[in-house]
């Protein structure tokens, strides 16, 4: 019997989000309690570029929650001993009268990790990265989350993270409206446990690229972030850690790919001295740069990482998205570090 859903997040995200909105006089309808992971949003319009229109009415975008089926509050402990990881797992829409609609990652000590689901009629999907769900009204599913670790060794304890990216399939017509909105926002549970008791089939190799650039955190970078200077701290970026993936023009809100190449840049800085793992993804699917599957960075009090890069966009249509997510490896989990972390989604425009 299900007696109770272990549902905790980070609100930073959404804590900017109602900031900003206060600002706007209210464009968007965003409520978040600590204790539940949930999602609830609205907005005046269906378009992110129409929100500051006089005919826009409001229009609810969805609120659900979602998370790992508990009898306790307490951190969820997994063990692996040879056999598929199996994880009840319940999302649920809140909305009576609106459709919720998003896609759920896991990650697995920082890495992103295929899954599957498997149902209680015995019914099972395909193994990949993001599943999309799409809730009517209250509707609710309970389903295991199932898969064999590719990343772990025997005797080691690593976090489990279960994210969300709101209205994956969103995605702006054209270089017009390139802003995202409130589209694509992640959302996290705490991170849970995995205990290995065995080594992982094969010993799987992950290529790394951990050759970032650091320098001393730009002024003008510390003067564009003073509004979120927190009470009582004399520096922000001992407390929040942020990441950036920014066009070849930094001044542009868009990545223009030429000749099936796109020239891009992934900073992070701030927060914990602790080390992150960073996914890139085009079109909600993970994609290598550099020859690596991630970047690893190790972070330092007043430092910034940057990683230039260049994608190969031959294969992909005119119009595409590309964002980074940054996870804590390690022990970095058991610290007060920001985690997981996701970019601004930024469209990928494939010039002929």
């Amino acid at each position: 019997m299900i007696r109770s859903i272990n549902m905790k997040k980070s609100i930073l995200n959404t804590m900017l989000i109602v900031g900003l909105c206060t600002l706007l006089t209210g464009c968007l309808g965003v409520k978040s309690e600590k204790e539940k992971n949930h999602t609830d949003k609205s907005i005046e319009s269906e378009s992110p570029a129409d929100i500051f229109t006089n005919e826009s009415s409001e229009q609810s975008l969805g609120a659900f929650s979602f998370g790992p089926v508990s009898d306790h509050d307490e951190r969820d402990i997994y063990e692996y001993s040879g056999e598929d990881i199996r994880i009840p797992f319940q999302v649920a829409g809140m909305d009576k009268k609106g459709n919720s609609d998003f896609g759920l990652l896991v990650f697995l000590d920082g890495v992103s990790q295929p899954y599957r689901i498997e149902e209680s009629n015995g019914a099972s999907s395909k193994e990949q990265v993001m599943h999309k769900f799409y809730l009517e009204g209250e509707e609710s599913k309970q389903f295991e989350i199932v898969f064999t670790p590719i990343i772990g060794k025997k005797g080691e304890k690593v976090a489990i993270d279960f994210a969300t990216v709101f209205q994956p399939d969103y995605v702006p017509e054209d270089e017009t409206a390139t802003n995202y909105g409130v589209y694509h926002d992640l959302n996290a549970t705490l991170p849970q446990e995995v205990h290995f008791k065995t080594d992982i089939p094969n010993s799987a190799k992950h290529s790394i690229y951990s050759q970032s650039t650091i320098q001393e955190i730009p002024e003008e970078v510390k003067s564009q972030n003073d509004i979120f200077q927190m009470e009582g701290s004399s520096d922000i970026f001992d407390e929040m850690t942020i990441v950036e993936l920014l066009p070849e023009d930094e001044s542009s809100e868009m990545i223009s790919a030429k000749n099936g190449k796109a020239k891009m840049k992934f900073r992070i800085y701030g927060g914990p001295e602790v080390t992150y793992r960073t996914t890139i993804f085009v079109n909600h699917i993970p994609v290598q740069v550099l020859g690596s599957d991630f970047i690893e960075t190790s972070l330092q009090k007043g430092k910034m990482n940057t990683v230039e890069f260049e994608l190969d966009t031959s294969t992909y249509g005119k119009v595409n998205t590309v964002y980074a997510i940054s996870v804590v490896a390690g022990k970095g989990y058991l610290t007060n570090a920001e985690s997981p972390l996701k970019t601004k989604s930024i469209l990928l425009l494939n010039e002929s």
